[in-house]
């Protein structure tokens, strides 16, 4: 084989890469090429208890890298497999959606459209809701979620879930699975979200969709 074609030659692409998401904004990338190592490592991971550990070590043949747990906003597995653990708390799916589709599911720039909380839903149908969550380093996450409708006495689990300062799973836009650090969730919003609301819920409108309302009935 000649120099020229060797040097053309793709790269093997890993069979697994990592990539953590840290509060300060940055991510780190990491990759396994070898696939007997990368299912190994992938069969360990408990994505319920990974970030219950003080920190995560990743180590190479020339590099060890620790990173404090609570610092830690998500970690990324990117793989060729589409392999994904079982979702908790019954949900069906919970997947990753750019803030372009997230809008247009949503339907955030036509509030006509928007569906409303108070919608009867019968108790067991799925009810597919769009969360952005706000976390900490600045870029906010965007889910559509697939959930069985509870009853009214268990409409506030989403809600304590969320604040359990735990962790989830999605199924990543761009293929893979990402697991979030809910302990650096600094607050989100649900649409259409349940008819039920805690008592000293402030009544109030999204501003923005508001002021888009009005300028579409001009």
């Amino acid at each position: 084989m000649s120099m020229n074609s060797t040097n053309l030659a793709a790269p093997k692409k890993p069979a697994l890469v990592i990539r953590v998401h840290l509060t300060d904004g940055t991510m780190e990338a990491f990759a396994q090429s070898d696939e007997a190592e990368a299912r190994k490592l992938w069969d360990k991971i408990e994505p319920s208890h990974l970030f219950s550990q003080s920190r995560i070590v990743l180590a190479g043949e020339h590099s060890k890298s620790v990173y404090v747990t609570e610092r830690i906003v998500r970690v990324d597995f990117i793989q060729e497999s589409n392999e994904c653990w079982d979702f908790p708390g019954g949900y069906s799916d919970v997947v990753e959606l750019t803030e372009e589709d997230f809008r247009a599911h949503a339907h955030l720039d036509q509030p006509e459209r928007m569906a409303r909380r108070d919608q009867p839903t019968p108790v067991g149908d799925l009810l597919v809701s769009f969360v952005k969550l706000n976390l900490a380093g600045g870029k906010p996450l965007f889910l559509m979620i697939e959930f069985p409708v509870k009853l009214p006495v268990e409409s506030h689990s989403f809600m304590h879930f969320m604040l359990s300062k735990g962790s989830f799973h999605m199924r990543l836009c761009g293929g893979g699975i990402g697991v979030v650090n809910l302990g650096n969730l600094l607050g989100y919003t649900v649409y259409p979200g349940v008819p039920q609301v805690p008592s000293d819920t402030w009544t109030v409108e999204p501003w923005r969709a508001l002021a888009t309302a009005k300028t579409s009935a001009q």
